[in-house]
């Protein structure tokens, strides 16, 4: 321990290794492992660190301490995460209930097409990252609706590489390419992004970004230039409580102005802990202004979306790193065009890969 702290770390590594040999004590591990990591050997201390969180006997509180460290080192060797959301909507084919439309002060009945009342469906997905010797971070995600109905299936991919500036602390830049893939509604969206994070305390930060990109859509008339702009941040004013928020707009400048939109959204929320239930109560609230100057309802569509969202794990449901998360919405959109309005309950259960 002396010679870690005076930088002799080849000979504090030695000396916990001979310790090792006569006691498996976890603290031994656990030190050996954060002398590995800060030498360089990722791998090695990967390993330590996995066998302490995986032994029966670590307690919970050890075991949360310690997924900072695991998360670390494995995105300087490779971070892959995974898992599947069993998914159930109350009208996932978000459709209102219609309503009257007025063309040259003639009022029209409209229908929507039939609402799907409940629909069952799983999204797997898949993520890794890895930290580069040269700073840079790349990532690739992916995941995938699978329902029943065929308008209902979707795939997503996002490829992206990140760098801090060293310049400037707290200032990354990154480029990406996200794309999806739907029945009728498939895109590709390539876009540069910078953001800053304001350190202003211990416990308490602050950001600001902006993102460009082009969208290229396969309907042709929704393709146009993408832009987005946030502040966000995070106050933890607790050791198990934090409050954490959002505020973004973006803007996309389609050919057609029938999708040429601009939107303002609003996310806000908590994360605290109730002995092992970790709860994550939030709100997200948009609204969004669309350019055409419709024909039939004479004036230009404006939606306001709302959605609460609860989500609750627990340490104790937890195996071999995998640890289930349930999550609750209700989700309503309400718009000047009343055939636009809907209202829907959802649910997941997760599945995800701690590490």
């Amino acid at each position: 321990m002396t010679d870690a702290g005076t930088g002799r770390l080849d000979s504090a590594i030695e000396g916990l290794r001979l310790l090792l040999s006569e006691t498996d004590a976890p603290r031994i591990r656990l030190e050996l492992a954060r002398l590995l990591l800060r030498m360089g050997d990722n791998a090695g201390a990967l390993a330590l660190f996995r066998e302490v969180y995986l032994d029966k006997e670590t307690p919970q509180k050890v075991r949360r301490n310690i997924l900072p460290y695991i998360e670390e080192a494995e995105l300087r060797v490779l971070r892959i995460r995974y898992g599947a959301r069993i998914v159930t909507d109350s009208n996932p084919s978000k459709v209102g209930e219609g309503g009257t439309i007025y063309f040259n002060g003639i009022p029209l009945e409209y229908q929507p097409p039939a609402q799907k009342e409940i629909s069952y469906g799983i999204e797997p997905w898949f993520s890794a990252e890895k930290l580069w010797q040269n700073g840079y971070i790349t990532k690739f995600h992916t995941s995938a609706r699978l329902f029943e109905e065929d308008d209902l299936r979707a795939g997503y991919f996002r490829l992206a590489a990140t760098k801090q500036v060293a310049a400037i602390p707290g200032l990354f830049i990154q480029a990406s390419v996200d794309t999806g893939l739907s029945l009728d509604s498939s895109y590709v969206l390539p876009t540069a992004e910078s953001w800053k994070r304001f350190r202003l305390s211990d416990t308490m930060g602050v950001g600001l970004g902006g993102q460009a990109g082009y969208m290229f859509a396969q309907e042709k008339d929704v393709s146009g230039p993408f832009y987005r702009a946030y502040v966000f941040g995070d106050w933890t004013f607790q050791p198990d409580a934090t409050v954490f928020g959002k505020i973004s707009a973006e803007t996309l400048r389609s050919r057609n102005d029938h999708y040429s939109f601009v939107s303002t959204k609003i996310d806000f929320g908590f994360n605290f802990r109730i002995a092992d239930i970790q709860l994550t109560p939030q709100i997200s609230w948009k609204k969004t202004n669309f350019a055409e100057h419709g024909t039939f309802w004479a004036s230009h569509r404006r939606d306001t979306t709302t959605r609460p969202e609860i989500m609750i794990s627990s340490d104790r449901f937890e195996w071999n790193g995998i640890r289930p998360e349930v999550s609750v919405f209700y989700e309503k959109r309400t718009s000047n065009v009343p055939l636009y309005e809907y209202d829907q309950f959802g649910g997941h259960l997760n599945l995800r890969k701690l590490f």
